[in-house]
């Protein structure tokens, strides 16, 4: 009951601590050691990287559930499975370790406190996490072994305990519960928060007390973080940094460059104090803003190849209107003429056909061979057989002008442009 009950309360305090009723304080010790006993024993290099990966909570959101459709990767390869996502490299760095992604995408709130607490108050996070070693240590719990190795140092009278693999290329998450590991917990309103993985998960783990370690994970480039306790800094070794994160390479001229938060990543968290947003926000903002236009560039371009379509299909049904408007109006001087043509010498005098240019009468005659072709698909005169089965009545009776004129007109004299019309439509309809 009393467990119970100290978890009651931890939640509670940390409801205190939720986006929703922040407020702008600074933090206390007592509530930055609530907040980050579950990863403080976590090896440096590690733990360097989930606090710069919470500082991005959308894109640890969605690493999670990356991860937890892909179960079987693990280590540096799930990392170069993630390349061409648009996470930060911090958060890419995680999917190396499936159970930390596990925790942190199970509690959203937890991620973005701790990452806002890093922001705002970096020192006191770090000493934060020197207050947990520290004490773990004297209540027996954190010890080199196997899996791990622990140091201790002094530097300007402070003490500086630091975690690092015991093989440099594998690396064991521990498995705690900060209710006992911690030993007796000086902060009775604010007792450590505890996320076990739920009943039936396979990072699940029956934990009465001290550290626990799974299966080991091959590490050769994904942990690239470290910390620099001294100076409060978080450093990054950018050989291994550009050896996994091969599409954000950093200047490979510096072997070492301290890490800086990227607000352009941030995606649609707001930040959670005033200073904090006035040094970022701005720049948050306007990345929303060139992704949403980007975005609407992006289905604009999209939706070009289909309205070209369409103007090239309304362009061509007004050219074939233009051309039928064409032959109709060919075949009524084309008609005409015909009629005139058995008129001879006045119908050529009436028509002027004299003063046609030669390319007027090219394109007159094209247009006649067009359609007599046209018609004489339809009515079959151009076949023989039609021609020898047709009777004695159908033989006085007059076939269209369009057709017969060229048969019964005579010959006009040279140089007339009935004669000049023909072999134009003769060398017409071979070229069409």
């Amino acid at each position: 009951m009393k467990w119970l009950l100290r978890y009651c309360i931890a939640m509670l305090a940390l409801l205190c601590l939720s986006p929703p009723g922040y407020g702008q304080a600074k933090l206390s010790n007592a509530q930055l050691d609530q907040m980050l006993a579950p990863v403080a024993l976590y090896p440096d290099a590690l733990l360097s990287q989930v606090l710069m990966a919470s500082t991005y909570p959308d894109d640890v959101a969605a690493a999670a559930q990356w991860s937890g459709q892909h179960t079987n990767l693990s280590g540096d390869e799930a990392v170069k499975a993630v390349q061409d996502q648009a996470w930060d490299p911090s958060v890419m760095s995680l999917a190396a370790f499936p159970s930390v992604l596990d925790m942190m995408g199970r509690q959203p709130d937890w991620v973005r406190s701790v990452g806002d607490a890093f922001l705002d108050q970096p020192d006191d996070v770090m000493d934060s996490v020197q207050r947990l070693r520290l004490q773990a240590q004297k209540a027996g719990s954190l010890a080199s072994n196997s899996q791990q190795t622990v140091t201790t140092s002094t530097a300007g009278g402070s003490t500086v305990v630091s975690i690092a693999p015991a093989s440099p290329n594998v690396v064991y998450v521990p498995t705690y519960n900060p209710t006992t590991v911690y030993g007796a917990w000086p902060y009775p309103s604010y007792p450590p928060a505890y996320y076990p993985p739920p009943p039936g998960s396979v990072f699940a783990s029956a934990l009465v007390s001290g550290l626990a370690f799974g299966t080991g994970i091959a590490i050769v480039d994904s942990l690239w973080g470290d910390f620099d306790w001294d100076d409060h800094d978080v450093d990054i070794d950018v050989n291994r940094y550009n050896n996994i994160n091969v599409n954000k390479k950093l200047d490979a001229r510096r072997t070492d460059v301290q890490w800086n938060h990227d607000p352009s990543r941030r995606g649609n968290t707001p930040y959670r104090s005033a200073e904090t947003r006035q040094r970022f926000d701005d720049r948050r903002v306007s990345a929303q803003r060139a992704h949403g236009a980007q975005g609407a560039r992006t289905v604009g371009a999209a939706s070009r190849p289909a309205a070209s379509q369409q103007d090239r299909r309304q362009r061509a049904q007004e050219v074939m209107r233009q051309r039928e408007g064409g032959g109709t109006a060919a075949r009524r001087t084309g008609g005409h003429q015909a009629g005139a043509r058995p008129g001879g010498a006045g119908a050529h005098a009436a028509g002027g056909n004299r003063s046609l240019s030669r390319g007027d009468a090219q394109a007159s005659a094209v247009a006649r061979s067009r359609n007599n072709n046209r018609d004489n698909a339809l009515r079959g005169v151009n076949s023989p057989a039609h021609a020898r089965n047709v009777g004695a009545a159908h033989a006085g009776q007059a076939r269209p002008a369009t057709h017969q004129a060229p048969r019964r007109v005579s010959a006009p004299p040279r140089g007339h442009g009935g004669m000049q019309g023909g072999g134009l439509h003769g060398r017409g309809h071979g070229r069409r």
